[in-house]
């Protein structure tokens, strides 16, 4: 765009933008939009060949099929362009209504930011979240923010921070007093439902200098400073300045007031805050090592030049999400609620500089492609949903409305025949495509896009998942965005008139998600992703798919029908969820292997919630930005619940395998990974309902050297670990608390470390995790207990290692307040029989517990199980796989279940002689005595 526009446009919004915005006519700014396109005239609305009757070039629209376009096709048939463009912004403000997409958004978003995007003030995601806008004069003087929702959500985080920048580009600077300020030192109340009033200071203060400064920290000035002008998103002149207050130990409060004292060097100036929530050392932090969300083009002739703020320290995302137009549906909900003329003719701006900017810049594609082809598609997304309300707009001129079709219509042509590697771009993609198609059918292709989109969205969903429905990405953020989209498609296309059609895999893709979300229905948030709340999604795909089962689970239990299943297995994807339930209060453990774009290298991480809080939370991945943080958690295994091998991060393209079994009472995970190149890593995870989880990590080397293995379990920012005996546990200020019991305390080296989580992405918090280590040469093993313990339970147990007789070790499991004891065993299933405690036993893997006149005995393999000199368990011939028994004597009950009491199994023979009654497999089955044994029939 010439400059000479560009003045024009800024100065005409300038006013508007400067305080809320009245309702008005049309903007002066409206008449100063050209069209600029690489699209002739002649190419859009065709060239007429009167002697033959026919299109020499032929149209773009399809004047046949809508009638109402003939004095668009009259005026084109003679030539007169101008005309022609005027034909058609009067058809397209009177056709008939279109139901667009829903706009995509990527941050936090309120009303109150339409006046910031209108002026060229845009944030990245959620890392900083526009609070609201404070005046300071020149005198000193405090000014009060409510800052109460803010503190809120950042309590369970341990801090909360503020960033403070300039509204306008002007000469002046504003001065705040700091924490380190003789008086008026920043303060933040708290005021709790009881009246009690408890007032914080900051724990950190300091301001970031661009320019010669980049590098310098000012966390000991008194006052800081906050100043930005010139052209550019910013220049060497440009301050900003951060706050940090403490929660450590702060209960959540009715309200939250923050105060700062300030003054600006001449007249009034206007400063934004912002809630961040990175915290930050006022002694090292500096331009060149914060990573910024926020940057303003306010009062720049030249506008957004839609790129990557040249030299700020920002991840490439920026340069992506501003030519997806995620603020154009906001901006255009504005005028449609409204009818402020000045913000549709911002909007018109905003779109027909970008078209102007990209045609110039880019390749023949144009305004089409840039910068990708999956920020293209989100940004033709948004431009159907505001382009609906644009058009019936008094500023939207015959040629602003020229240009945005003109590159709608290359959008489409360009959407077509792009292609990605990667599924959720492909399926972005064609999803836009399909919606041109429908919101814009007076173009000749529209059919051809909506019909081969819906096609090909189909084929790629079936290519995206693996055989057993899991997807193929491994995140569980992008999985829901691609089930996500086809909820999106089918609604559009309904509301229109168009056939849905079906969509088999998505029902695959529906429940791999929900058997993964936690009980509280939240995103388990592996790969790249964020803790967010799954449940309206799933229940948008269990009205598409009319799942009454998937709604019992996306409304707590509250409609549907329960699901016939709790644990799941995803083999191929090599992911395994073990649960008790669908409720809020059930208990979930999730272990993977999995692979994929967007993955972390996570292998055998665990996941675990119980009662009513993720415990071993994932934590996140904050950014894509080159940061430290960033690439802790992406890029290390030390950041994940699984062992790290030697200090390197694994690899997750190795070979790699998970299994479960479900029992009624237990369930048996196990899996290996060669992720680490030269040790092999197996994790096994017996979970034994309502109590707890044992899990075993055997580490076997393929040299004689040492190696340092360290095992790793991350808490949230508020679990306040402490170590007794090296043996960790949460101090939750309430709720359910977790132990992490390691077997032999002795033998490794316990440890708090610092860590971070991100709940969601661009925002990220200190937090601790406990680490168990070693350094030793040859195979080891270490075995732990993760024991939760609900609100009002006093739950105890202690796990022990013990010698077996041939040399091998088994596990002593005992708690006091549930008067449990129990031993679990592990062999190489030669055949040989071995003792572990007082048993005696020939497979390769054994648990057997006694508690409350119930004994409980899991086998794989074997045919004895002996205590002492007394047979507790034979058979006939070696259990095929595993069998799990419960004896009630109380009840004078025999259950039975697992892989060997189903049809075609062996009998069994019990030192069970009180029995009454006996279940195989939840079948009734008759019982015979002989001795102190009773034989139970296996199935037929």
């Amino acid at each position: 765009m010439s400059l000479t526009r560009r003045t024009v446009l800024r100065a005409a919004l300038a006013g508007a933008c400067a305080a809320p915005l009245p309702a008005g006519g049309p903007s002066p700014a409206a008449a100063a939009v050209a069209a600029t396109t690489e699209v002739p005239d002649s190419a859009f609305f065709g060239v007429w060949n009167a002697t033959t009757g026919t299109w020499r070039t032929a149209p773009v629209l399809d004047y046949a099929a809508f009638p109402a376009l003939a004095p668009v096709a009259d005026a084109a048939r003679t030539g007169d362009y101008t005309a022609a463009r005027a034909a058609l912004l009067r058809y397209m403000r009177t056709r008939p209504q279109r139901t667009p997409p829903q706009w995509a958004y990527n941050g936090v978003y309120t009303p109150a930011l339409v006046p910031l995007f209108l002026d060229h003030i845009w944030t990245l995601g959620k890392g900083e979240i526009h609070h609201s806008t404070l005046t300071v004069g020149t005198h000193w003087t405090a000014v009060d923010a409510d800052v109460t929702d803010g503190v809120k959500s950042a309590v369970s985080t341990g801090g909360v921070g503020f960033m403070l920048m300039a509204r306008h580009k002007e000469p002046s600077t504003a001065e705040f007093a700091g924490r380190h300020a003789a008086a008026d030192a920043p303060e933040l109340t708290l005021t709790y439902a009881d009246g009690t009033v408890r007032k914080l200071a900051a724990s950190q203060s300091c301001h970031i200098a661009a320019g010669p400064d980049a590098a310098t920290p000012s966390g000991s000035a008194q006052t800081l400073q906050v100043h930005d002008e010139g052209a550019g998103p910013f220049t060497d002149a440009t301050r900003k300045a951060y706050l940090w207050f403490d929660l450590t130990g702060v209960g959540a409060p009715e309200t939250a007031a923050l105060r700062l004292t300030g003054r600006t060097s001449a007249g009034q100036q206007q400063i934004m805050l912002y809630q961040v929530q990175v915290g930050f050392d006022e002694t090292t932090r500096c331009w060149n090592n914060t990573v910024q969300n926020t940057f303003s083009w306010q009062g720049d002739p030249n506008g957004f030049d839609w790129r990557k703020p040249t030299g700020a320290n920002v991840d490439n995302e920026f340069g992506y999400q501003l030519p997806r137009f995620y603020f154009a549906g906001p901006i255009a909900d504005a005028y449609r609620t409204g009818k402020d003329e000045r913000i549709a003719a911002g909007l018109i701006s905003l779109m027909t500089d970008f078209i102007t900017d990209a045609n110039a810049t880019t390749s023949s594609a144009g305004a089409a492609s840039f910068p990708r082809n999956l920020d293209a598609a989100w940004r033709h997304q948004n431009w159907c949903y505001a382009y609906e309300i644009l058009r019936t707009s008094p500023s939207l001129t015959a040629d602003a409305n020229i240009s945005m079709l003109k590159a709608i219509h290359t959008g489409g042509r360009y959407l077509t025949n792009t292609t990605s590697t990667t599924p959720n771009w492909m399926v972005t993609i064609k999803s836009s495509l399909l919606y041109l198609g429908v919101c814009f059918p007076e173009f000749l292709a529209a059919p051809s896009w909506r019909d081969a989109a819906q096609a090909y969205l189909a084929q790629q969903l079936a290519g995206a998942l693996y055989p057993d429905g899991g997807y193929t990405e491994a995140s569980s953020s992008y999985a829901m965005g691609v089930a996500q989209t086809f909820v999106a498609t089918a609604s559009v296309l309904a509301a229109n008139g168009h056939p849905v059609g079906t969509v088999a895999p998505l029902r695959s893709l529906a429940w791999y998600l929900a058997d993964q979300t936690y009980p509280n229905g939240y995103d388990p948030a592996y790969g790249d992703s964020g803790y967010t709340d799954q449940r309206p999604a799933l229940a948008a795909l269990a009205d598409l798919l009319d799942d009454d089962r998937l709604r019992h689970v996306a409304t707590a239990g509250a409609a549907g029908t329960a699901p016939g299943h709790t644990s799941v297995t995803y083999p191929d994807t090599r992911v395994v969820v073990q649960r008790t339930g669908w409720r809020d209060t059930d208990w979930y453990l999730r272990l993977n292997a999995d692979r994929g774009n967007h993955g972390h290298p996570d292998e055998l991480a665990i996941q675990l919630y119980a009662h009513d809080r993720p415990l071993l939370p994932a934590m996140g991945a904050y950014s894509y930005a080159a940061d430290p943080t960033a690439d802790w958690l992406r890029t290390s295994t030390q950041a994940h619940n699984t062992v790290t091998i030697d200090g390197r991060a694994q690899s997750p393209t190795a070979a790699a395998a998970v299994s479960n079994l479900s029992l009624p009472w237990a369930d048996l995970a196990d899996g290996f990974t060669d992720a680490t190149p030269g040790v092999r890593h197996r994790r096994s995870v017996l979970f034994l309902h309502g109590f707890g989880w044992l899990v075993t990590d055997t580490l076997t080397p393929d040299d004689p050297g040492q190696h340092t293995y360290q095992q790793n379990w991350h808490l949230l920012p508020d679990a306040g670990p402490v170590l007794d005996g090296g043996i960790a546990r949460t101090r939750f200020t309430a709720g359910t608390q977790l132990t992490i019991i390691p077997a032999d305390p002795a033998a490794v080296t316990a440890t708090i470390e610092d860590g971070h989580y991100s709940p969601i992405t661009y925002q990220v918090a200190p937090t601790r995790y406990v680490s168990y280590s070693l350094t030793a040469a040859g195979a080891r093993t270490l075995n732990t207990l993760l024991l939760p313990t609900p609100p009002g339970t006093r739950t105890r147990a202690k796990l022990s290692v013990q010698t077996c007789d041939d040399g091998g070790r088994a596990l002593r499991l005992t708690s006091s307040t549930s008067r449990l004891t129990g031993y679990h065993f592990q062999a190489p299933g030669d055949g040989a029989a071995r003792r572990f405690g007082p048993y005696l036993f020939d497979g390769s893997l054994a648990y057997v517990d006694r508690h409350a006149g119930v004994q409980r005995i899991l086998l794989t393999g074997g045919t004895l199980l002996r205590q002492d000199r007394r047979t507790l368990l034979a058979a006939d011939e070696a259990l095929p796989t595993t069998l799990a028994v419960r004896l009630d004597q109380v009840k004078r009950t025999v259950e039975i279940a697992g892989p060997a009491a189903e049809a075609g199994g062996r009998p069994l023979h019990l030192a069970a002689p009180w029995a009454r009654t006996a279940t195989v497999a939840g079948q009734d089955v008759p019982i015979t005595r002989k001795g102190g044994l009773v034989t139970i029939p296996a199935l037929r």
